[in-house]
């Protein structure tokens, strides 16, 4: 075992001095002259935006209804004068994959974003809502919406797994849940505006769900039980009622009271139970769906929606004292109060109501969490470390197959004078850094 890690190491230092990397030792002290700033170069995320998949019954036979939503914010496009208004444009492109990935729909379209005013165009609460609507076989898939802004070229993507489930299958079944932003009743018709984020912190009286309740047997009566549980699986919420039935499709709003519920996920389950009478006999159905919602601050970044493990993400900017500072803190709102301070102390723009370090910061511990997760969550595996404390690599190459060496990848940052070797170990893409030797602070690791 020991000769197959020297080898690899011979060959990994032949390979360094080929491509101009002067020694481990230069390595190391390189290393160990960081500081705890972090680098801000070219890294570059493309506009975030938000995505939803919601599953109803179709009216197609054999089908299910997908309702996609994508929500982009002002501040994430790029505005143009056009006489006298300001106009955004952005392409979107939906694409759903079988798990053979086999193509099952795929269409692109444009959405314009016309703004009276420019102060709308960098306003973080006005965003860009558009959606599509397409019917489904029942089934797994994999759905990427890919996002280009016209005029800045830039562009991102996510990627969901689905589970559309088939609606005609069972007696009693629940369509997905939506979280609702708004809720406005003109007579019997009803309009909504869904929560797209799954944040629901800015309705601070509470949020509406909506769902679909579909029963195949005759009943005039649903019973519906709701519950929701906090991050620690404690019920915080919950309430049993009855739904009228009339037809063979209902729909349902139901209220819930966020009050109180502190930052982080929680889980939403939705139960129905019809009791018909079959041949004579009493006889119970039971549907099931749920979803989970998160609770976050206003003043963080959106993708922080637990504050123990962002102040646990502090540990490849923050010193150990400052960490164990923010960890002490006593109460909730003294954690988060330190929490803020400490970022507060690196503002690049204090003049401005965002901290754009922080927000880069988390975005690369969302970007590791997405890409380098293997047997840890992303950011916690070495390349995670590397990508979150320092940003994009200038230049990566990759050596997937040399003879007789483990996979392995070198990372290049020019401006920094720095590369960063990682070897695959096991063979199934679990990346250790091997070259330097040391932690982000110049530690032997």
């Amino acid at each position: 075992m020991m000769e197959g890690v020297d080898s690899t190491m011979r060959t990994l230092n032949r390979f360094a001095r080929v491509l101009g990397v002067t020694g481990l030792a230069v390595m190391m002290v390189s290393h160990g002259q960081s500081q705890t700033e972090m680098r801000r170069g070219p890294v570059d995320f493309g506009p975030t935006f938000f995505a939803e998949a919601v599953a109803y019954a179709s009216d197609q036979p054999d089908k299910s209804r997908l309702d996609v939503y994508v929500q982009v914010p002002h501040e994430e496009i790029r505005f143009l004068k056009e006489n006298d208004r300001y106009l955004g444009r952005y392409e979107l492109t939906l694409t759903l994959l079988t798990p053979a990935r086999e193509p099952v729909h795929e269409q692109t379209w444009t959405v314009d974003v016309p703004v009276t005013d420019f102060a709308q165009t960098t306003q973080r609460r006005l965003y860009s809502l558009t959606h599509r609507t397409l019917d489904v076989s029942p089934g797994n898939y994999m759905m990427t919406l890919q996002l280009r802004d016209e005029e800045s070229k830039k562009s991102s993507q996510i990627k969901k797994s689905l589970l559309v489930t088939d609606f005609a299958k069972d007696s009693v079944t629940i369509s997905d849940i939506m979280l609702v932003n708004r809720l406005s009743t003109d007579g019997e018709k009803r309009s909504i505006v869904p929560i797209i984020t799954g944040n629901v912190s800015h309705t601070s009286e509470g949020f509406f769900i909506f769902f679909e309740l579909y029963t195949h047997q005759t009943v005039d009566s649903v019973d519906v039980v709701w519950k929701v549980f906090d991050p620690k699986k404690n019920e915080v919420a919950g309430r049993a009622q009855r739904e009228p039935v009339t037809g063979s499709k209902s729909q349902v709003f139901v209220k819930i009271d966020s009050t109180g519920m502190r930052m982080g996920t929680y889980f939403l389950s939705v139960e129905a139970t019809a009791r018909p009478t079959v041949d004579g006999k009493p006889v119970e159905y039971k549907g099931v769906t749920s979803r989970t919602f998160n609770i976050r601050a206003t003043d963080l970044p959106g993708v922080i929606s637990d504050l123990d493990k962002a102040i646990d993400q502090l540990i490849y900017i923050a010193r150990d004292t400052e960490l164990l500072y923010v960890r002490e803190a006593t109460t909730e709102e003294d954690k988060r109060k330190r929490f803020i301070e400490f970022w507060a102390k690196r503002d690049p723009d204090p003049q401005t109501p965002r901290n754009e370090l922080m927000e880069e910061y988390y975005s690369r511990v969302a970007f590791a969490n997405q890409n380098y997760g293997h047997y840890l969550e992303g950011w916690r595996t070495d390349m995670g470390m590397i990508f979150v404390r320092f940003g994009s690599p200038d230049n990566i190459e990759r050596h997937p197959f040399e003879y007789n060496v483990k996979p392995y990848e070198i990372w290049y940052y020019y401006q920094l004078n720095r590369q960063f070797i990682f070897v695959d170990e096991t063979g199934f893409g679990d990346y250790r850094l091997r070259y330097p030797t040391t932690d982000l602070w110049g530690r032997v690791r």
